[in-house]
């Protein structure tokens, strides 16, 4: 008795709790006779008068069996029970009489770490159902580091479950598991490679998280969240694995990652299922050392037949991307570039295309209702950076361009047309420059256009113009295309010598009647444009 401290309750109160103890027993099972637990009576009811132990040493276990009366006796079995139970649920209730210090339950949660505070504010209770536990209310963990002062989880519910054998001492009662209920945790992204440090191998308690949400933050700015989630940690042989499961997005996620911490290095593979989405990311992340505040490693998104792979750094401040390839229906090829996060978002892409099917891309244009066809060019003010984009080889069904290379800069929700390359193959080239120009008003598209046409043969062949020997070996077109209304004005137009302001209007008539007869659908109709370029070409016009 001396190993255990049990609260101060006298000889009457102990006594009165076991007769209660039987009293609800008996209740249960309904043994009106079972009062008392008499060992003579039950000897003398299973073994036969006429048993000699000598005799039972001789012969063989069947014999005893025989022997033995059990069918006269049929009560015997609930007797047998009614000890285990009584003992068991004795053994059970134990720890009621133990006085729990808060103190020593926040030093067990929170392992004594430097940078980790636990905070008990609400009650602390024994249970044995539905296994032998401590149960804590209102618990808080807060974290302190040179990055981040805050509470790092809040939970309404913690339950810390005991081993079953050690619950005659105090001291020795081992926690094998902890489990949070109705929970919130702040995770920075930032910090991440701090949070492994607050896992230590010795002394480690599995834990679980359930009906809780996690909250994810880029430092003081909140990125994302998972609700509903159920969070399970271990830590096995240096390898911390997480599991998550919840909503993002309104919509089931599952998220595991295994991370390992070897000398001073620490990486962590991450998998990312979004299963309405068909969505699927894998990453693989490191740091190279301890001290050390740049995160490595690639990673793979897939969505149905879209895929992304790279190889990436990231150093709190920006993201960058090399190696990369893209992969889909409509494109495939490599990009490399920077997207800065601080202090404003910004970003230098380079997207090299080996190919581009410009038919299966205008299709799923032409399927976007009107009012997304006019946000494809509203792009958000914080969205800013160079975007350079260049393809090999264009699918099309004339097979006009067959390359293309760009440089479009994003600024302020404007786009900037600083070149734009396109490729006619032996028939010539042309190259645009302009502004897609956003206001609460409209949205215009102000261009400078020159056209070359390095064959006359094929230029005449492949638009069918027969009336003409020649055409303008050259030709500078500046004007302006309403977005909205889908309208086109031109400005000026050269060739040899400036077209005259009636020859000019003609063409902007003839362009909007024919190429804009049916909106997008005939804008990049090359049998459109072909009677537009013969139209225009006519001599009598």
């Amino acid at each position: 008795m001396k190993y255990i401290k049990f609260k101060r309750l006298n000889f009457s109160a102990i006594a009165k709790y076991i007769d209660n103890l039987r009293f609800y027993f008996l209740k249960a099972f309904n043994f009106k006779g079972l009062l008392i637990l008499n060992i003579k009576k039950i000897y003398k009811h299973i073994i036969p008068s006429n048993f000699e132990f000598p005799r039972f040493f001789k012969q063989n276990f069947w014999d005893f069996y025989k022997n033995i009366n059990l069918k006269k006796y049929k009560s015997v079995k609930f007797y047998i029970l009614y000890f285990i139970f009584f003992v068991s649920f004795s053994y059970l209730s134990i720890p009621f009489f133990y006085n729990y210090d808060k103190l020593e339950i926040e030093k067990t949660i929170c392992n004594n770490k430097k940078n980790i505070k636990c905070i008990i504010n609400g009650k602390v209770r024994y249970n044995f159902f539905p296994s032998p536990r401590i149960n804590v209310n209102d618990f808080i963990v807060k974290i302190s580091t040179e990055k981040e002062n805050k509470n790092l989880a809040s939970v309404e519910k913690t339950s810390l479950k005991l081993s079953f054998f050690d619950l005659l001492n105090k001291k020795k009662q081992k926690v094998k598991k902890i489990e949070f209920k109705n929970n919130e945790i702040n995770f920075n992204l930032n910090n991440y490679n701090n949070y492994f440090d607050l896992f230590e191998k010795a002394n480690f308690i599995p834990m679980t998280f359930e009906n809780g949400k996690i909250l994810f933050f880029d430092d003081k700015d909140f990125i994302a969240s998972i609700n509903n989630s159920n969070f399970k940690l271990n830590l096995k042989e240096d390898l911390l694995k997480t599991q998550i499961k919840g909503k993002f997005l309104k919509e089931d996620i599952y998220v595991d990652t295994k991370t390992k911490k070897k000398n001073e290095k620490i990486s962590t593979d991450i998998i990312v299922k979004i299963s309405k989405f068909n969505l699927l990311i894998k990453s693989n992340v490191y740091y190279l050392e301890k001290n050390q505040n740049i995160l490595k490693g690639n990673f793979l998104i897939k969505k149905n037949k879209n895929r992304i792979t790279s190889i990436f750094s990231y150093d709190g401040k920006t993201l960058n991307l090399t190696k990369s390839k893209l992969a889909n229906p409509l494109l495939e090829g490599n990009a490399e570039g920077k997207i800065d996060f601080s202090p404003y978002f910004n970003f230098n892409i380079d997207l090299s295309l080996n190919s581009l099917n410009f038919t299966k891309l205008y299709n799923l244009f032409l399927f976007l209702d009107d009012e997304s066809k006019k946000n494809v060019f509203n792009i958000n003010r914080k969205i800013n950076g160079i975007l350079n984009i260049s393809s090999d080889k264009i699918y099309s069904n004339n097979n006009l361009v067959t390359s293309f290379e760009s440089q479009l800069k994003l600024n302020n929700s404007n786009i900037i047309i600083e070149k734009f390359l396109l490729n006619f193959g032996k028939l010539g080239a042309a190259d645009i420059v302009g502004k897609i120009d956003r206001s609460k008003k409209s949205n215009n598209f102000k261009f400078e256009k020159n056209i070359y046409v390095d064959n006359q043969k094929k230029f005449l062949s492949k638009f069918g113009i027969y009336n003409k020997k020649k055409v303008p070996s050259s030709m500078f077109i500046s004007g302006n295309f309403d977005l909205d209304n889908l309208r086109m004005h031109f400005y000026e137009i050269f060739y040899e010598e400036k077209v005259k302001n009636e020859d000019i209007n003609y063409i902007e008539k003839e362009f909007n009647n024919l190429m804009l007869e049916d909106g997008y659908k005939t804008l990049f109709n090359f049998q459109q444009f072909k009677e537009f370029v013969k139209s225009v070409t006519r001599e009598e016009n």
